[in-house]
C-alpha cells in the first residue's frame, strides 16, 4: 500500500511539474506574446520593432525576471521585463518608458534662432 501511495505521489509531482515551462520555453512563449503586442498596438504596430529573444534571468514560482532582446532601426535594444505565470496565464511587464525608443520623437516647439536685424540701405 505504501510503496503504491509512493507512486502515485510521484506521478503526481512529475504531472505538477510540467505545468511550468522551462526558461527556454517561457522565454519563447513571452517573446511571441510580446511580438504580437508590438504587431497589434497602435503606438508600435509601425515602429517595425522585432523581438528577437527573451532570457529568463532569475526568479522562480510564478514571477520570472527576464531580458528582452529588440531590434529597431539596426540596433538591439536589452530591456528588463518581469514574467508573470501561474500556470495558464502568462503576462510580461516592463518599466513605462521601456520601449521609448521605438516611438519617434516629435519635435518640440523650439524657438528660432535670433537673427541680426539688418539695417536699412543707405542711398
Amino acid at each position: 500500500m505504501k510503496s503504491r501511495l509512493a507512486v502515485v505521489l510521484l506521478a503526481l509531482a512529475c504531472a505538477l511539474s510540467g505545468c511550468f515551462p522551462g526558461p527556454e520555453k517561457l522565454g519563447e512563449l513571452t517573446r511571441t506574446s510580446m511580438q504580437q503586442h508590438f504587431r497589434r498596438d497602435p503606438q508600435f504596430k509601425d515602429s517595425g520593432a522585432e523581438i528577437v529573444q527573451v532570457r529568463v534571468t532569475g526568479g522562480g514560482d510564478k514571477r520570472f525576471d527576464a531580458m528582452a532582446s529588440v531590434r529597431h532601426a539596426g540596433k538591439t535594444h536589452e530591456v528588463p521585463i518581469t514574467i508573470l505565470l501561474d500556470g495558464i496565464n502568462l503576462e510580461w511587464l516592463a518599466d513605462p518608458a521601456a520601449f521609448s525608443f521605438l516611438v519617434p520623437s516629435k519635435p518640440t516647439d523650439v524657438p528660432q534662432i535670433p537673427r541680426p536685424e539688418r539695417e536699412p540701405a543707405r542711398r
